[in-house]
């Protein structure tokens, strides 16, 4: 007597044409993936370099209405480290003094870290007056001891390299973090590590997004600053 084997479906293995079919669109899909975050990390430099500019606009209003750049803010209390109502000499980094500018203070990740330019021949932290912004935009060879960008790793910048190429020292400098993609715990990447408590380089904002870092720059020299402030545009 014959048994029936029932409805029970026969197992089979994938053949070589059905494997080859699955690894295709298994690629496609991981393909796809990285597209998509690649577009996603896009737009969200897109968007931090947007917030970047409004942020340094507000920067210089505050030059236009107090004569002078803010005083970083290093306790991270949203005001000017100020000290008997002035920026006490050799402070340059710090966090962006958000309250003292008028603007609401945001969560500690996704505070601004600013540089600003001190040279005692032109402190801008002191004054903004045409004469001492001239000053400070005609310095040609750019100084380690101040607030400075370096290269973009370009043939135009040259190397990042904070020790051996100080490309320029603007006027002020804005840096907002990404993710720590450096993978160290702090939210900062690569050069930036030491900021905003010890340092004065800066990535170029040309430097380009890379799978260990994304920090964002904005540099605004001391030639834009003046014709912002000659102009009357705030």
């Amino acid at each position: 007597m014959t048994g029936s084997h029932g409805a029970c479906p026969r197992l089979r293995g994938f053949s070589m044409i059905e494997m080859a079919v699955s690894l295709v669109v298994i690629g496609l899909m991981v393909s796809g993936s990285a597209a998509y975050l690649g577009l996603f990390r896009s737009g969200n430099q897109l968007g931090t370099d947007a917030q970047l500019v409004s942020l340094s606009e507000s920067v210089m209003l505050f030059a236009g209405m107090r004569s002078r750049l803010p005083c970083p803010d290093t306790a991270g209390d949203g005001y000017e480290a100020l000290v008997a109502g002035a920026c006490p000499a050799g402070t340059q980094v710090g966090w962006l003094p958000y309250l003292s500018m008028g603007l609401s203070q945001p969560s500690a990740r996704q505070r601004a870290i600013y540089g600003v330019y001190r040279n005692p021949a032109a402190d801008l932290a002191v004054s903004t007056a045409p004469a001492t912004v001239q000053t400070a935009a005609v310095q040609l060879v750019p100084n380690i001891a101040f607030v400075y960008v370096t290269g973009d790793g370009t043939t135009a910048q040259g190397a990042q390299n904070c020790a051996a190429n100080v490309v320029s020292n603007p006027a002020f400098v804005l840096l907002a973090s990404g993710e720590d993609l450096d993978g160290d715990g702090l939210q900062v990447d690569g050069i930036h590590n030491t900021l905003p408590a010890n340092g004065r380089c800066f990535a170029s904002p040309t430097r380009a997004v890379d799978t260990n870092f994304d920090d964002r720059t904005l540099a605004i020299s001391s030639n834009a600053l003046m014709a912002r402030l000659t102009n009357k545009l705030l």
